[in-house]
């Protein structure tokens, strides 16, 4: 790999680590509030999904207007500043507000720096290397997911709160510096444009929007994340009922160790499977409805609980193949200049979605039922199945 690539791994290595860190201390502080906490670790909650939706698209927007990595730079510097400042509060209730706040500043910040990301990536990684970088980018995701809360958990519970913040300052400097160290052109600032304000931002997402509504096979892909976001929304709202369903306490870990074994698994393997067009990574995404399938019936058997739960490292493995090559065919099929904008579109209709499942799964009580594995697994592989006729058709 290339230097500027690993400084660009590392940088979002030490950023998400800031992140999680971040996450599951503030949370597990509030919630050691008693009453009081657990009602405002709801708005905490609140205010990052409703600003994620809101400025999703605005961040895309914003991504292929200016340059990447200086947006990169300033979420960083103000994600740092923010955390420092924070540490610095002297009382609970002043802690508290401060959070909330905070935590509301980092997910605006998150709106512009997540899209960024992903559309920077292809200013310093080859078309022949996408699949590879995205792979690596995964597997360090997992395993920080998998490694961190342990890290938070132990530092949080040695040194408390506002040592822990000053931790997340760290590492949002930290990546700040290693983004700062990065020198190379972004092509797609290039071209005079007039000056940025809210009517020429807001043209600008329109033209996004037109972009993704002509070119049939882009479309394509953003209606295959949003129906499967569907169902992994389904999936992880049905996860934490696992201990009653398998009548077995280890259930619930089981699972979670498994889905993030075959994400690691997946992202080794990625580079070798299902490379070669959305037919190939099409059939990667039913074989992952398989692996949630094959949940019930393992269950039905009585199989022991490793078993059973080995169905989620076959959904995972195979759903992490999708993503990857998924996130890497729109890298190489959309203009640069429109990169942002189109991430933007993904990740917003994705989260569009995932509260209807979880209101169904709520509304339906029955849903809790072993067999709604099935169901769901079921539902992803018909879907495969539907869009693979229709790639065949229209898109071949």
């Amino acid at each position: 790999m290339k230097k500027n690539e690993i400084k660009l791994l590392t940088s979002r290595a030490v950023n998400k680590i800031g992140n999680v860190v971040y996450d599951y201390g503030n949370s597990s502080w509030i919630v050691s509030l008693g009453a009081m906490g657990q009602h405002y670790l709801g708005y905490y909650q609140l205010a990052e999904n409703l600003i994620s939706l809101l400025l999703n698209p605005i961040g895309g927007a914003v991504a292929d207007r200016f340059k990447r990595r200086k947006i990169l730079l300033l979420t960083d510097f103000i994600g740092g500043f923010m955390c420092l400042l924070l540490a610095l509060i002297g009382t609970d209730q002043m802690m508290l507000y401060g959070l909330i706040t905070v935590n509301a500043v980092l997910a605006i910040s998150h709106a512009f720096s997540g899209t960024s990301f992903r559309s920077y990536v292809v200013t310093l990684v080859d078309k022949e290397s996408l699949v590879d970088f995205n792979a690596k980018l995964e597997i360090i995701s997992r395993v920080i997911s998998i490694s961190s809360p342990l890290l938070a958990f132990l530092f949080v519970d040695r040194f408390g709160l506002k040592p822990t913040l000053l931790l997340d300052s760290l590492t949002f400097f930290l990546s700040f510096i290693l983004l700062f160290s990065i020198r190379q052109e972004e092509q797609h600032v290039s071209v005079q444009k007039e000056p940025a304000s809210i009517s020429t931002i807001f043209r600008d997402i329109k033209v996004g929007l037109d972009f993704i509504l002509h070119e049939k096979e882009v479309f394509f892909l953003l209606a295959i994340a949003a129906l499967v976001n569907f169902f992994i929304a389904a999936f992880n709202y049905l996860l934490p009922f696992s201990n009653q369903l398998f009548a077995d306490k280890s259930s619930y870990a089981m699972l979670l160790s498994m889905g993030a074994t075959g994400s690691i698994l997946g992202a080794v393997f990625a580079k070798h499977l299902f490379k070669h067009s959305h037919f190939s990574i099409l059939l990667s995404l039913a074989l992952s409805g398989v692996g949630l399938t094959l949940i019930t019936p393992l269950s039905f058997f009585g199989l022991p609980v490793i078993l059973i739960t080995s169905g989620n490292l076959i959904f995972e493995f195979f759903l992490t193949i999708f993503n990857i090559h998924f996130f890497s065919m729109v890298q190489k099929k959309v203009p640069n200049e429109l990169l942002g904008r189109v991430f933007s579109s993904i990740f917003t209709v994705a989260v569009l979605f995932m509260p209807l499942a979880t209101t169904l799964m709520t509304t339906l009580s029955f849903s809790i039922h072993i067999l709604t594995f099935a169901v769901i697994g079921l539902g992803i592989l018909t879907m495969s199945g539907m869009a693979y006729l229709y790639a065949k058709f229209k898109l071949h």
